[in-house]
Parts: structure tokens; sequence; C-alpha cells
């Protein structure tokens, strides 16, 4: 759950920045079929870069990596209702999310469904060449794909070559195909008003792009537009449809108006590379640095920290000490810290949290003497997914050093990490919190 709520975020941030990009710099040009491609590169660009699993590697070999997973608080009251605070969270967020998106699959099938009912109810004929579907209701003109539907005893004397031509332009240019992509990046950002932001944003350029090619015939501008003016009574059938009369009349008469962008303006969509450059880098580099020193406290706040994605934890410190983690040393085979396809817990994050919290007991010691703070251990997950090598790097002692290890010794098998598609095995951090509140930990001083 927790990935793809990463991933849905990580898209979502490209789709806001480079959908701002084509707001602020390109929208007003009449470089229609340069917008029309930004919009469909913006689109996939933004669905498959963060499903990459690049990591860009220290470039010192000798430099010690520390993957740090996410910490897990341990107090020996209530801690159950904490993990499940945490995971009722996420839950509800992942079928939230799940329920969106299933409503939005459902439409789109519905809108097909549609679309097959009347081409299959009026028939398909060729006339001029072209295979049209002539119904008797009144829609607005459109195509969708090789097919266009028309209702002729609608259509006004000497308009009807001119409207086909229309439709013709969307089925050489292929349109119904970008409905379809940003249909189905709509039903993964169902959320995301930037998607449907996008999606109208291309419906617009498809009819700009259709009466370009239509006046580039040789059609009178007047004649075309009075036409346009005529043809607003049509109903659009759904939004997988490129229709020929659309709610845009206004903006579409204005760009058959507008003067041509002067040829310079093109370059302003090279202001999207630095920023696809920067959002690659972001979304497909490893979080890790060369060297990593870590501050850890002698006196740790007790307040929990819960961080998404493999943090290096922070204590806020009364008084710091620094120290430095580096990668065991296992003899006779490799151990990596950084992998292509990082090794899994079943269950993901959040099993292996629940595990910890079910089984690591408060030592009687350290609640006696009031101990709190954080253990730091690490581990090796073998190429078989087996825990080993567990040790402490930075422990507070009171049963609680000893603790943590007899627990994390006691996990199930990890699903391996994988580096060039062999399973390898792969040395992981794990901060493991102790804490009391405030009273009860005067009372075990007393």
């Amino acid at each position: 759950m927790n990935t793809l709520l990463l991933y849905l975020l990580k898209s979502t941030c490209c789709i806001t920045v480079l959908y701002l990009i084509y707001w602020f710099f390109l929208k007003r040009d009449t470089f229609f079929q340069m917008n029309r491609f930004y919009l469909l590169a913006m689109v996939i660009f933004s669905l498959l870069i963060p499903l990459l699993p690049l990591h860009w590697a220290p470039s010192d070999p000798s430099a010690s990596l520390v993957v740090f997973l996410e910490p897990v608080l341990i107090t020996p009251e209530k801690v159950e209702q904490t993990a499940l605070a945490h995971l009722q969270w996420i839950e509800l967020a992942f079928v939230v999310y799940l329920t969106g998106a299933a409503i939005f699959l459902l439409r789109l099938g519905l809108q097909l469904f549609q679309l097959h009912r009347i081409t299959r109810r009026f028939g398909v004929k060729v006339l001029h060449q072209q295979r049209l579907v002539v119904v008797d209701r009144g829609y607005s003109p459109f195509s969708f794909f090789n097919l266009i539907y028309i209702n002729e005893a609608a259509i006004p004397a000497g308009s009807l070559e001119t409207i086909l031509e229309h439709e013709q332009v969307h089925i050489r240019q292929h349109h119904t195909a970008d409905l379809l992509l940003i249909e189905l990046a709509t039903i993964l950002q169902w959320f995301n008003p930037l998607i449907w932001m996008t999606s109208r944003e291309m419906k617009s350029i498809h009819e700009y792009l259709a009466d370009e090619g239509v006046l580039q015939n040789g059609i009178s501008r007047s004649i075309y537009q009075q036409m346009i003016l005529n043809e607003t009574m049509g109903i659009q059938v759904n939004d997988l449809t490129n229709n020929f009369n659309v709610s845009l009349l206004k903006k579409r008469i204005a760009m058959m108006t507008k003067s041509k962008s002067k040829t310079w303006a093109r370059s302003k969509v090279l202001f999207a590379l630095p920023v696809l450059l920067i959002l690659f880098f972001i979304l497909t580099a490893s979080p890790f640095s060369n060297s990593m020193d870590i501050t850890v406290p002698e006196s740790p706040a007790i307040t929990p920290t819960f961080v998404l994605d493999n943090p290096v934890i922070q204590d806020k410190p009364k008084k710091e000490s620094q120290i430095k983690f580096v990668a065991p040393v296992v003899a006779g085979k490799d151990v990596y810290t950084v992998v292509e396809k990082q090794p899994s817990y079943p269950g993901g994050q959040d099993g292996y949290r629940k595990f910890l919290i079910e089984n690591i007991k408060y030592p009687a010691e350290a609640l006696k003497k009031g101990v709190t703070g954080t253990v730091y251990v690490t581990f090796v997950i073998e190429n078989d997914g087996a825990v080993t090598n567990v040790k402490v790097l930075r422990g507070i002692g009171s049963g609680c050093d000893e603790e943590a290890i007899r627990v994390v010794k006691m996990m199930p098998k990890w699903n391996p990490g994988e580096e060039k598609g062999k399973p390898v095995a792969v040395q992981f951090n794990l901060p493991i919190k102790f804490a009391l509140d405030s009273h009860k930990k005067e009372e075990t001083k007393k």
C-alpha cells in the first residue's frame, strides 16, 4: 500500500509541475501539434518514470551506504492501538483510492459499450471511401478511431463534405488514441484535478487541429465559422469521442482568427527540458549519499517519528554524539546496501512493524530505571530471504539491546533483493525506539 501511495504522490508531482509549464508558457500559442505531443509526453513521463527501478550508485565504491528502514515505536502499553491507528489511515486511503479507480474504470467500460451498441444498431457503411455510422438521433457528428458517426438528415445542405473532412483530420491524426491514453491516466489519477484539466485541454487542441486541417484545404474561414455556429444543437455522446461540436465554439473561432505565433515561440518548450531532467533524477535517485554520519542522542526525545520511505532518523537531542555506521563484514560473500530490487518483508512495511511491535517486550529492567531511547540494529537479508548477522550498532542497555536482537532474529524470511536479476545478500539497518510517556517514566523512577 505504501508503495502505491508513494507512486501516486510522485506521478502527481510530475503532472503538476509539467502542466504548470504548459499553462504558463505554451497554452496560448498556435503550435497545436507541439502542444498535443507535449501533453502526451507529460502524461506518459509522469506515469512511467516513477516506476523505473533506477538507483544512482555512489562514485566512490569504498564509501559506506546505510539503508534505514522505517522506525518502530515500542511502548509498554497501548502499542497495538498506535500500530492500528497507523494501519487504519493507510488502509482507509487505499480503499478510497481503489473505490474511485474502480468507478472510473467502470465508467470507461460503459462508454465503450455505449459506442459498441450504437455501431451495432445502425451498422457501418462506406461513403466516399469513408466508414460511416449513420444514426437517426440528434448527436453532433463525431469520430471514434476510423468510424464517423453522423445524422445526415440533420446536416444543412452543402455542409456534409466539410464536416466529414473535419472528422477525417481526427482520424488521420489518431486523436482517439490520445483520449484513451488520458482516460487511462484519469483512472489512475482520478483525484488529481490537473489530469481532468489535461483531458479538457487535449480535446480543445484536437478541435483546433481539425479546424486548421479543414481551412488548409481551401474552405472560406467565414463560411466554415458560420457552419460551426449552425451545428450548436448537437449532443455529445461521451468523453471518448471527438465531436464536431463541443462547448468551446468561442475559443475555436478565436483561434482561427488569431495571428500565428512567432517561430521563436517554439523554443519555449525547452523550458521543460531542465525540469524533466530534475524530475528524472529526483524520482529515480537512491535517497542515500556516499558517506553517512547520523546524529545519535544520548537522551532522545520520546515522541515517535513516522516517515514513509527509508528514512535516516534523527532524534531531537539534549546532548549529541557523532557515530558513523559502516557495512558489516561478512566473510566469503558480498553484502549489498543498494540494489536494483530491494528486499521486501511479506506484508510490506506495515508487516514488519506489526511483527516487531507484537513480539518485542519492554524489558523489566528498562521499565524500572525509566530507560528510553533508540536501539539501532543492523542485519543482513540473505539471498534466500533469511535474516542473519543481527548486531547492535548503537544501544541503550538495560535489556533493550538484547530484546531487539532476539526479536529481529525471529523474523520470518523476506523476499530477497536482486541485483542484475540474481538474488543477493542485502544489509538493512533498523531503528527501534523504546519510549515511555512522561507520567509513566516518573512513576518508574520512584
